[in-house]
């Protein structure tokens, strides 16, 4: 929650109840009373704000409001300090004498900044920050009165200029015109010297403000609406009586800042007071946390509409059905009623007119309704379903393991995978285990109620099929291990896949543990040729009876290769039907060298030894060589994190083992298509069935308006979490042809040409918000990146 600076600042842009959650005191101190806390600083007290001016909502502020404070004009002498916005001027006033110890007997009074040419004096000491219009990082500055009587402003000479707002009070008007500002004392005023095109002015932050900053230049950019402003109509138009208007201050402080941005004589200003009228009618807007453009830009159009209404009363109308009248008809009647009581310019050029059908599931009673809109809000076709590309190890070694693109619903869990994987390999989902493989070993195996969110696109995911009880076999977990040197076991020396063997709880010697183990491998074995010098061990005893041929030969079809005297002896190694005493090919082994006697008898070379390795909780790993005694291995009822290694030599895993990888796999890919619906279901009473039932609505689209706002939702929200969707989207700059989605006949062509982008970048969390925009005067495009705009290529918007 806080920077890594440990000033103990609340790091920017965090989200409630995503980020934090906000708790009563009471709730607090019994946590604390239970649980602890880690630090003794860790609670973080905020208060409850009344925030807006005619619309009052009560809020916790979680951010403070940041200013920046001087003394005496001078800057050299600048202060960051944090207030609330609940803080009355006076208490300002008073934390900035106690920050600049300025005695009691000296008289203050405060300034606020607004440009390098504009000040006031801030004289109501009841007046609150958020009343005043206070915003971030703005400036204030306490002046001083001298013993003799003066004040520091009339007193003080610089180069420059400076003038006193109009807003000032009686108290300090007497002061005059003075020059005591310079070009330093600018933090992010109005450049006098600096001129742009009309219309190419940016907008300053003024504290996460660039989610306005966007929808104010895209709508800045819209040619009617400038022109409207830019000719005054809207003061003949305000409806300042309109009770669900904003009393034309909304339409009063964007027109002021249109004509501002359209001058020419500003490279960038500074939208204050349009924010601080927003924040009195909307205070969800108010204060300096990022919010959604998109929200802004509703208010915006809404606020504009109602302080511009031409009727100043409006009339009751009833609304009749359509009862089966035709829809041009009930369209017109529609459209005309509601220009009785809504008419504006903002009618005039943005809302158009959509069609609901309804349909009642039982009585199938159609209900048709007509109504207005101002901006089409299209969800993206988000992917509901993810691919995940598994591979399927078969119990049977025989069989090639089988590659699968499994389509399953991303908020999905284990049990939904193994089901589709069941479902297309013919194996019931109960024997099979899936398991994640990094680095030649197995990194976790998953239950059935592990979710698939904590598998990743990149993952290794295999799947073992293993019809086997538990109360009869042990699954163990076999990793291939090469090591010539005498050092620990090293997860760096693995190689190959690794196995799950089923292995019989009761009389599993060493023997059989072997065995198991070639019988997975034999697909990776390949047999030497018969002038290597594996083959230079003898060997007395491979004459055992018939039946150890013929398993011999059994197995030599599996992995296809001709049998020849010597190789009979490695198989008979390989099968274990000869051997009692404990063998390895392993310089490390202590039984037995790779070409010595055992006992006074030669015996056949192994071609990798068993160790068990253990690992704690500490990381640290317990190896125990696998002796053959003949005897039964026991194994614990739950293996936890302990595996068994093979080892192999250099020169066993060179003549030996072929690593055919996933190069020999089956390819079995699914697709599945998730179809789009058009129609949407909702709870509606039906009047013919007087009941609530779950209708069917479908919306089309009847009349366009004359400038369309499409609003794309990147922003989706579910039960389980917040996401953006990141898709590409691909739209025409010019030439948008609506036509083929209205459903009118008689509607006029609908082609578009783009002239406005709002762009947002970063995650649900936080980010930043652009605008990319055509100027109407020399039909160039720009990025307006808050105060900065510069020329960019028309292939760049899209």
């Amino acid at each position: 929650l806080f920077t890594d600076d440990g000033s103990g600042t609340i790091k920017e842009n965090l989200v409630d109840e995503l980020d934090y959650v906000l708790v009563p005191s009471e709730s607090w101190d019994l946590l604390v009373q239970w649980y602890g806390t880690v630090d003794k600083n860790t609670a973080i007290p905020r208060q409850v704000v009344e925030f807006g001016f005619f619309v009052k909502q009560c809020r916790v502020e979680v951010y403070f409001l940041e200013l920046r404070l001087c003394k005496n004009f001078n800057l050299e002498t600048e202060i960051l300090h944090k207030f609330s916005k609940g803080d009355t001027i006076g208490n300002i006033k008073k934390t900035m004498r106690k920050l600049y110890e300025i005695p009691d007997e000296v008289e203050t009074r405060i300034w606020r900044c607004h440009s390098s040419t504009e000040i006031d004096e801030l004289a109501k000491e009841e007046s609150t920050a958020q009343d005043t219009g206070l915003y971030h990082n703005q400036l204030l500055v306490i002046e001083t009165r001298s013993e003799d009587g003066s004040w520091v402003r009339q007193t003080k000479k610089m180069p420059g200029t400076c003038r006193t707002a109009t807003t000032v009070s009686d108290k300090s008007s007497t002061a005059g015109p003075s020059s005591i500002m310079t070009t330093r004392f600018n933090p992010y005023g109005y450049p006098s010297e600096s001129r742009s095109a009309p219309g190419l002015c940016g907008l300053c932050n003024l504290g996460n403000t660039c989610f306005m900053n966007s929808v104010l230049q895209c709508m800045s950019n819209c040619p009617p609406i400038t022109k409207y402003f830019l000719n005054e109509e809207h003061f003949s138009e305000l409806n300042e009586e309109n009770p669900l208007g904003m009393k034309g201050e909304i339409a009063k402080a964007f027109g002021e800042l249109i004509k501002t941005m359209w001058s020419g004589r500003h490279s960038y200003t500074m939208p204050h007071n349009f924010k601080l009228q927003v924040g009195r009618f909307a205070p969800q807007f108010s204060g300096y946390q990022q919010h959604d453009a998109q929200e802004l830009l509703t208010f915006l159009l809404d606020g504009l509409h109602e302080d511009l209404n031409r009727i100043k009363k409006k009339p009751y109308i009833e609304l009749q059905d359509a009862s089966g009248r035709p829809d041009k008809d009930v369209a017109k009647e529609a459209w005309d009623n509601y220009r009785k009581r809504n008419d504006s310019v903002i009618v005039d050029f943005f809302h158009g007119l959509l069609k609901s059908t309804v349909v009642c599931p039982d009585c199938s009673k159609v209900s048709i309704t007509f109504d207005p809109f101002c901006y089409l809000s299209l969800p993206l076709p988000t992917k509901r379903e993810r691919a995940l590309e598994v591979l399927l190890f078969h119990y049977e070694a025989t069989q090639k393991p089988t590659h699968y693109t499994v389509i399953v619903p991303k908020r999905s869990l284990i049990k939904d995978l193994v089901t589709n994987v069941g479902q297309l390999s013919g194996i019931q989902p109960d024997n099979l285990i899936v398991t994640e493989v990094t680095r030649n070993h197995f990194h976790k195996f998953f239950s059935s109620n592990d979710s698939l969110e904590k598998i990743d696109d990149k993952d290794k995911i295999y799947i073992y099929e293993m019809p086997v009880q538990n109360d009869t076999h042990v699954i163990l977990p076999v990793y291939l291990w090469e090591s010539s040197a005498k050092i620990g076991f090293s997860r760096e020396q693995l190689f190959g896949d690794p196995l799950l063997i089923a292995a019989p709880r009761k009389n599993c010697t060493y023997d059989v543990l072997y065995q198991l183990v070639l019988h997975k491998l034999q697909r990776n074995i390949c047999i030497p040729d018969d002038n290597s010098s594996w083959w230079n061990t003898k060997t007395k005893n491979y004459s055992n009876g018939g039946k150890y041929y013929l398993h011999i030969i059994w197995f030599a079809t599996l992995i296809k290769f001709p049998l020849t005297t010597s190789k009979i002896f490695i198989m008979l190694s390989m099968t274990n039907l000869t051997l009692n005493e404990d063998s390895p090919g392993d310089e490390n082994d202590e039984s037995c060298s790779d070409n010595g006697d055992c006992n006074g008898e030669r015996v056949p070379r192994r071609i990798f030894s068993f160790y068990l390795v253990t690992s704690g909780a500490d990381c640290s790993q317990d190896i125990v060589k696998i002796h053959n005694d003949g005897n039964p291995l026991s194994f614990p009822k739950h293996i936890g994190q302990s595996f068994v290694a093979a080892k192999w030599t250099r020169e066993a895993r060179d003549q030996f083992f072929f690593d055919k990888s996933l190069e020999d796999t089956e390819d079995d890919q699914k697709h599945c298509f998730v179809s789009t619906l058009s129609f949407v279901h909702l709870c509606r009473y039906c009047p013919t069935c007087k009941k609530h039932q779950q209708a069917t609505k479908k919306f089309d689209l009847w009349e366009l308006p004359r400038i369309l706002i499409i609003h794309l939702k990147r922003f989706v929200f579910d039960r389980y979490r917040r996401d953006k969707v990141d898709r590409m989207v691909q739209y025409p700059v010019r030439g948008l042809n609506m036509s083929e989605y209205v459903i009118n006949k008689s509607h006029p062509e609908a082609v578009y040409d783009l002239i406005g982008v709002c762009n947002h970048f970063g995650g649900l969390g936080g980010g930043h918000y652009t605008a990319s925009c055509q100027n109407h005067n020399d039909h160039k495009w720009y990025l307006f990146d808050d105060n900065s705009v510069s020329e960019i290529k028309e292939q760049a918007v899209v």
